[in-house]
């Protein structure tokens, strides 16, 4: 969706670790918290506090919010 300076863009500006930023790539290709767990061998749970971390920096309420903020914020990066 993103390419890797939109990317640093996002991790810089919202003080993202890797894996908040790993985890946020694959919310925004549309994977659910179960392909999301899987795909990064964590927990269910582990995966929606992630998510739920992820939420609370960037100050949205949910996964499409979260995408759209994120889609706002990458284009100023390109």
């Amino acid at each position: 969706m993103f390419n890797s300076k939109q990317w640093n863009y996002i991790q810089k500006g919202f003080h993202l670790t890797s894996r908040q930023t790993e985890i946020a790539k694959l919310v925004c290709q549309g994977l659910n918290n179960n392909q999301i767990a899987k795909k990064c061998h964590i927990t269910y749970n582990t995966a929606r506090t992630h998510i739920a971390h992820i939420c609370a920096k960037i100050a949205v309420r949910g996964r499409a919010e979260l995408i759209l903020r994120l889609i706002k914020v990458a284009e100023h990066a390109r």
